[in-house]
């Protein structure tokens, strides 16, 4: 009974580096800013072409790229702190779900690189 509560508090907390939750990160920031959409937009588009070249967690990487540009967006010192931890925790729940550790450490690079990719295809347009 014990372990049953933390396998479910494990992939909730993976939920949060799902496809869903992007959608709606980018529809809650597309309310407000013409430019913060299309940092989500490439980079996950980046990431998915990325993934289907490279097997990867993709909830890690995902993960990664929501941390990286809701920091930016709300830009604010205790958020970037509070996304942190809720990543750490994706990533801890991968490895305690006993995902492969080589496909998660692929999935943060991944999602590193299609954040860097689109941070900076979103600079060269909108600024």
């Amino acid at each position: 009974m014990e372990m049953k509560w933390r396998k479910e508090l494990a992939r909730d907390c993976i939920a949060l580096g799902g496809i869903p939750f992007l959608v709606l990160t980018i529809v809650r920031v597309s309310v407000i800013h013409a430019y913060y959409p299309m940092q989500f937009i490439i980079s996950s588009a980046v990431f998915f072409i990325l993934r289907a070249i490279f097997r990867c967690a993709s909830r890690a990487g995902i993960g990664l790229i929501l941390v990286i540009f809701t920091s930016i967006f709300y830009n604010h010192f205790l958020f970037t702190i509070f996304a942190s931890l809720i990543y750490i925790g994706i990533i801890t729940s991968l490895f305690y779900l006993k995902k492969e550790k080589k496909e998660i450490i692929k999935g943060i690079l991944l999602g590193a690189l299609s954040a860097t990719v689109g941070y900076l295809i979103v600079r060269a347009i909108f600024f």
